[in-house]
């Protein structure tokens, strides 16, 4: 047990945690303003429509939304799974979302 407390791997989870928890943290904050921002951009979106100043091509609006969000999710997959520290990361990330 001694040799596992002065071995690196503690440090480096150690790290991995408190950067997972910056990183859950900063993007829960930038995700809640992103959200607001869009919810802005949409409820614009129709209004314009419902005055009849542009007319909005729903069904392209969510192939890209989906095509976003499917190409976000691969990206956070393979961000996490590559990380030398990817389970004390994920649990840092998991708390500082819910913080």
């Amino acid at each position: 047990m001694e040799d596992l407390l002065g071995n690196e791997v503690l440090k480096e989870m150690g790290f991995g945690g408190a950067l997972g928890f910056l990183v859950g943290f900063t993007l829960k904050r930038v995700f809640k303003i992103m959200a607001f921002l869009l919810g802005l951009y949409v409820l614009s979106l129709l209004w314009l429509a419902d005055n009849g100043i542009v007319v909005v091509k729903w069904g392209e609006i969510s192939k890209f939304a989906s095509g976003f969000f499917s190409s976000f999710e691969s990206f956070a997959k393979n961000t996490v799974r590559t990380l030398s520290f990817g389970g004390s990361f994920a649990v840092g990330f998991a708390i500082g979302m819910k913080v």
